[in-house]
């Protein structure tokens, strides 16, 4: 898991499923007549390499349909050059309306589920899931140690997130595509899982012995030994979570 995804590769999870891993992952999925894609990037100059190893890897078939985990910058911008070289349907919580028991947007010999799994990262957060293959999609939900949400932290959307995760955990996945980074599995779920309990456990202790805010951040929350290895966690994203959970414990709110 030390990866630092700076150079993109292909990697195939599953036979007839493929995933472009860099900073920004992109993935296309082999229907039988066509092709399914999640995520699209966020550089349009990335275009025709990723047509190249589409068309490369499944023998030119036509992409049918775009799926997107949500619709942040980083994961739109191949959008219109696959409406434009394909016709393809870009499917959204901004474009369909998702029903929350999920849409079957694959075929008849490759289920592939999209369902919403909202307010974790964004309003718009869905997943992408195949049951078949043991790969699930989570979009910027799991950001290896990443608390997903960007905004203030309460009670209540610590919960959710954690409630979110046992949903995601309780799939199985063999393989865990995130929107960022390495590819992970079920493990890595159930472990953040616990960081983020352990974490606002940690911090609501060391502010009861008189720690500030300053000193949980610097010296109070040390990292987890076995996440040391996590894709950048030691370099920004424990010091991120440890201040989001302290801001929300100061306010009370958490």
């Amino acid at each position: 898991m030390t990866d630092a995804a700076d150079t993109p590769k292909v990697l195939q999870p599953a036979p007839g499923i493929w995933v472009r891993q860099e900073i920004d992952n992109l993935a296309w999925i082999d229907l039988g007549e066509d092709v399914l894609v999640v995520d699209a990037l966020e550089q349009a100059t990335c275009g025709p390499e990723v047509l190249a190893a589409i068309a490369e890897t499944t023998g030119g078939k036509r992409v049918r349909t775009v799926v997107n985990t949500h619709t942040h910058y980083d994961h739109v911008a191949l959008n219109g050059l696959f409406v434009e070289q394909f016709g393809a349907e870009i499917v959204n919580a901004r474009t369909r309306d998702l029903p929350a028991d999920g849409l079957d947007l694959g075929s008849a010999s490759r289920p592939v589920w999209v369902r919403p799994m909202p307010d974790c990262h964004t309003p718009e957060d869905c997943i992408v899931h195949l049951p078949d293959d043991g790969v699930l999609f989570v979009g910027d939900i799991f950001g290896w140690g990443l608390i997903p949400w960007d905004r203030p932290l309460d009670r209540a959307k610590a919960n959710h997130i954690l409630a979110t995760y046992e949903q995601l955990a309780a799939l199985k996945a063999a393989t865990v595509v995130p929107g960022h980074g390495p590819l992970c599995g079920t493990a890595e779920l159930l472990r953040w899982m616990r960081y983020f309990t352990e974490l606002i456990a940690a911090v609501r202790a060391a502010r009861a012995d008189g720690a500030t805010r300053r000193e949980i951040r610097d010296e109070s929350i040390a990292p987890p030994p076995d996440m040391a290895s996590w894709w950048r966690f030691l370099q920004w994203k424990h010091e991120d979570s440890v201040k989001k959970v302290s801001q929300a414990i100061v306010r009370g709110a958490l």
